[in-house]
């Protein structure tokens, strides 16, 4: 999955919770969702901060 299409969902659940009464059971697995893909993003961020770094290092040789 894409950090785009991560967010996107994101977005779509955020938009679900606002407008949408849930019951606790669906409350439960659209939270536990957005917790998988906030872990997906910043995995994903977090790759690129080491490349980043990796980068930089490499300029300052």
């Amino acid at each position: 999955m894409t950090y785009a299409e991560a967010i996107a969902e994101l977005e779509a659940l955020l938009a679900q919770l606002q407008e949408v009464p849930a019951d606790i059971d669906q409350l439960h697995a659209r939270v536990a969702r957005a917790e998988v893909l906030v872990g997906t993003c910043r995995a994903q961020l977090r790759g690129v901060e080491e490349a980043l770094n990796k980068l930089d290092q490499t300029n300052e040789e």
